[in-house]
């Protein structure tokens, strides 16, 4: 039963108007960078990653040219493996002890606005970078922390690979799935996108004599379910109802689930640009938290907490497209970083300037973030206080 529901869209637009109101409060802009490339190839980065020991990046690159192992420390390229070959790149991802890169295929046109999202994957060895599993038109795919299995979502079917054999070993129907996945970082628990069920809102005790809002939730609202990962039994729902959602992380140390959520077209509150809402779950009780980060990305945004869970960076959109840094308890911005002036610096350099996809990382002391621009990496140093 889904406790203490709130009414979710009239507090995102609150939330995000306060935030815009507020976020030159305190904030520092530009400090101070360094700019570099990777290689001499001249395609615009459109994912990256940080391994799991911290010591590596792997970074992916439009129309399916090569996927680097990259030291960023050294600023050498350790591998670089052919995959992916998608025209707009992919999203990529380590798994859990870094054996394998989870790659997500990437559209100029990111989701298929207000409705599910259907795209392929590929699960590749780290090390020698050849294909474990492809998948195609799938809604999300996983690898589970210890390794050994991949859970896939295709239509309202969840299935389980074995990564050693490539083969299907499990699948289960979750009719009202949609579009994301997530597994516990302790292999305990997986978090389901999907949509309320009729059953579940007659209990609400606020659509009790409000039918016209329960017809509204069931049309363009969603909910995130847990369930055991052990036998896929049904645990319960976190208590809010969310827009579409189209990822769900769990953070390493287990406290967190972070849901991106877009609006639909009919339940927006912005009458211009686009709205993208990180809600922030307790993992520990499975219930909402009233944390949330908004985006005007034009993109879907990437974004990154920092190792030391006290901060939040994501990327959002100006006149350009910019990173902000939020301090995570209070939800104020305390950096931002903008990126119009270093798209001028790119065209009178004649290199790639950025497409808007921007993607980063924190550095092991989270005193600066390593982001992707066009077809190079910006080094980020915070301001000392």
């Amino acid at each position: 039963m889904i406790k203490h529901p709130q009414k979710q869209a009239t507090f995102y637009a609150f939330i995000l108007v306060l935030m815009l109101n507020f976020q030159g409060f305190s904030q520092k802009i530009n400090a101070g960078y360094e700019r570099f490339s990777v290689s001499t190839n001249k395609y615009i980065h459109s994912g990256m990653a940080m391994s799991p020991d911290q010591s590596k990046m792997a970074i992916s690159c439009i129309q399916g040219f090569p996927l680097y192992i990259y030291d960023y420390e050294k600023r050498e390229i350790i591998k670089q493996f052919d995959v992916g070959n998608w025209y707009a790149g992919s999203r990529v991802s380590w798994s859990a002890k870094g054996k394998y890169l989870l790659l997500q295929q990437l559209f100029y046109h990111d989701f298929a606005k207000n409705k599910d999202r259907e795209v392929n994957f590929e699960i590749i060895d780290a090390n020698s970078g050849s294909r474990v599993v492809r998948f195609e038109k799938y809604h999300d795919v996983k690898v589970s922390p210890d390794e050994e299995k991949a859970y896939a979502l295709t239509g309202n079917t969840l299935e389980i690979w074995d990564l050693g054999t490539g083969k299907v070993i499990k699948n289960k129907t979750f009719e009202l799935a949609t579009n994301s996945i997530s597994i516990s970082p302790d292999g305990n628990y997986l978090a389901i996108s999907e949509r309320a069920s009729e059953n579940i809102l007659k209990k609400d005790p606020q659509f009790k004599k409000n039918k016209k809002g329960m017809k509204f939730v069931m049309k363009y609202k969603q909910l995130i379910s847990i369930y055991k990962l052990a036998d896929l039994s049904y645990v319960t729902s976190v208590n809010e109802y969310y827009d579409n959602v189209y990822r769900l992380d769990w953070t390493q140390d287990g406290r967190y689930i972070f849901c991106l959520n877009i609006p639909h077209a009919k339940a927006a509150t912005a009458t211009g640009g686009r709205q993208n809402f990180i809600s922030v779950v307790d993992a520990s009780r499975f219930e909402a938290t009233r944390i949330i980060f908004p985006s005007n990305s034009t993109y879907e945004p990437d974004f990154r907490l920092s190792h030391n869970a006290k901060l939040m960076a994501i990327v959002s959109w100006g006149k350009f497209p910019e990173i902000r840094i939020h301090d995570f308890e209070t939800g104020n911005v305390v950096h931002r970083l903008e990126m119009g002036t270093r798209l001028l610096e790119g065209i009178s350099k004649l290199e790639m300037p950025s497409d808007g996809r921007i993607f980063l990382e924190f550095m092991p002391d989270d005193q600066s973030v390593l982001t992707t621009y066009g077809n190079q990496l910006l080094m980020w140093n915070f301001p000392e206080e």
